[in-house]
């Protein structure tokens, strides 16, 4: 392991004024991130994020975090900060509106050719044109949104979820399923997201996802421990902590070969980092 097997590759433009770039991050060709009308304020790219080709990203701040993807030709903009959490997964040709400030924490999943909206305004409000707001949005952790979707400035509930080519314009409950234009909760006959199981199930997956990987790289075979506690992680080894779903971030080899490869189906933050987004009401 060096750092240099880990080196930034920043082949699109970045314009801020303060700008934070993690190990391992890579901005493709044609990619701008700036502010609106000048440079951003700040911008910060965690480790071995990734963000696509012919994306463009317009807002004062600008963050992303470990292991989240951006995919191509994707559009953001706004004069509120726009904030992606760690393990998001953004499709191609997503528009990720930031006017009124929007906050998408860990874990969440947005499917190509999806549109998140904060503001509303076109009308002539000299002439009477009722129609003109700017909305807060923070969408919770592991909420995912198939594709084509469409979603107006409404609370998003940590694990919910829309299928393919909803339109959503009321808020999403916690674990439950939307579908339809507008959205309804289906989540009655289509069950949640999420089941809930016990630290030894999640365990006994966990060790199927490391087993599968080790299969494909054999060379990181007893590189990894699953753990059902804090006290049993061991920093000798990249532990897996599944009761808090937290690792022990080491930049070791084997550690971010795993995640680059399993990430999204799985999801981890390390241990003792704070939250990577701030919630809109406190930007």
């Amino acid at each position: 392991m060096g750092a240099d097997l880990f080196e930034p590759s920043i082949r699109g433009v970045i314009d801020a004024k303060s700008l934070k770039v993690g190990r391992g991050v890579v901005v493709e060709e044609d990619v701008v991130i700036t502010g609106k009308g000048g440079p951003a304020d700040e911008v910060i790219l965690g480790d071995f994020c990734f963000v696509g080709r012919g994306t463009r990203i317009l807002a004062p701040r600008f963050r992303i975090g470990d292991y989240s993807k951006w995919n191509a030709n994707g559009f953001g903009h706004g004069e509120g900060a726009l904030q992606i959490g760690r393990n998001c997964w953004v499709g191609g040709n997503v528009v990720l509106d930031s006017m009124g400030g929007l906050t998408i924490d860990d874990n969440v999943g947005i499917g190509a050719h999806s549109q998140l909206w904060t503001h509303i305004q076109f009308g002539d409000v000299v002439e009477g044109c009722r129609f003109f707001s700017r909305k807060p949005m923070h969408v919770g952790k592991d909420a995912w949104f198939v594709g084509h979707c469409i979603v107006s400035p409404v609370r998003v509930g940590e694990r919910a979820m829309a299928m393919v080519g909803s339109v959503i314009v009321k808020d999403m409950e916690a674990n439950h399923v939307y579908a339809g234009v507008p959205a309804k909760d289906v989540t009655e006959r289509m069950g949640p997201q999420f089941e809930t199981l016990d630290v030894e199930e999640k365990a006994r997956r966990m060790r199927a996802k490391i087993e599968e990987f080790v299969r494909q790289r054999p060379e990181f075979d007893g590189r990894f421990r699953v753990v059902t506690s804090p006290s049993e992680v061991d920093d000798r080894a990249c532990c897996f902590d599944v009761s808090t779903r937290t690792y022990n971030k080491r930049y070791d080899e084997a550690e971010v070969a795993f995640l680059k490869a399993t990430v999204p189906l799985v999801k981890f933050s390390p241990i003792g980092e704070d939250e990577f987004v701030e919630r809109a009401s406190d930007v």
